[in-house]
């Protein structure tokens, strides 16, 4: 019996834990996985066929983020349609864009957004590629949810995304200075970090293609300067890139990681790294 009295006290003292946690994005699913690992149900608002530029959340996506235990996302910034519902939320939530120290980097004027409708239209939306900005959402969950984190978390996955970092840096050694192609370039925050040259952006909106001025432009770019090395987004007008650059190697890559769904953050990270090595390689090669 004082067992049995034991057992119950020390249920009733246990802190309670979230069964779900919502993300906006894949990526940020992957680093909750990573951290809080099968002890939690980790759920990725948008969907694989959804396009983020034009995002429309259906019933079950708004209810999702009305009964999340927890729902971590990017900030109204550039998720705009998420806020209202964000607003009239009972339960806990962490937007990205809130940490102090986060990596805010400058994107195009006329770039989309998650959304359309957002505060400051020369954000870069794709804050997820940056790995400090990752580090940064880790400790953050820590300190403000560390219910149901894996034990030894988050130094653990911070201390492997830092290793991650610099074997990152060394295989694209030498790689700097190759030109490459990109469809709208929401690459920013990886290549940026990783030394990479800028791209040449065949168009500044991911939903629409460059006009008969601007195709003939990049066409002569891409001959002077001897561009052999495309990144395709699933997004990206395929078709397109191949009439522009015949002579490019296109590495399909996506930098919302849908098309690794298993994978968790770093090692999908590793992925992208791997792409881009693959291309530049070829590229450099001729």
């Amino acid at each position: 019996m004082r067992r049995l009295w034991l057992t119950v006290l020390l249920l009733l003292s246990s802190p309670a834990w979230s069964q779900t946690l919502v993300a906006s994005v894949e990526p940020l699913a992957k680093v909750l996985r990573g951290l809080y690992g099968d002890q939690v149900q980790v759920v990725t608002l948008l969907q694989a066929n959804q396009n983020p530029h034009q995002l429309a959340l259906s019933p079950r996506q708004a209810m999702l983020v009305q009964q999340a235990d927890l729902l971590v996302w990017l900030g109204e910034t550039v998720e705009a349609p998420l806020a209202p519902l964000v607003a009239r939320r009972q339960g806990p939530t962490l937007a990205l864009l809130g940490l102090e120290g986060v990596h805010r980097r400058e994107g195009d004027h006329d770039h989309e957004h998650h959304g359309h409708d957002h505060g400051d239209a020369t954000l870069d939306p794709h804050l997820w590629l940056s790995l400090d900005n990752m580090m940064l959402l880790a400790g953050a969950l820590a300190e403000r949810y560390p219910q149901g984190l894996n034990q030894g978390e988050p130094a653990r996955w911070q201390q492997a995304a830092t290793t991650r970092q610099d074997h990152h840096h060394q295989a694209l050694a030498g790689l700097s200075d190759i030109p490459w192609l990109s469809y709208h370039h929401p690459w920013g925050y990886l290549t940026e970090t990783l030394g990479l040259a800028e791209p040449l952006v065949v168009s500044r909106q991911l939903d629409a293609g460059p006009g008969s001025r601007r195709f003939v432009e990049l066409a002569s770019q891409i001959r002077d300067q001897q561009v052999r090395c495309a990144i395709r987004e699933p997004e990206a007008r395929a078709a397109l890139i191949t009439r522009l650059c015949p002579d490019c190697h296109i590495h399909p890559l996506d930098p919302l990681g849908r098309d690794y769904p298993e994978l968790d953050y770093l090692t999908w990270r590793d992925r992208l790294v791997e792409g881009f090595k693959a291309c530049l390689q070829k590229a450099g090669a001729g």
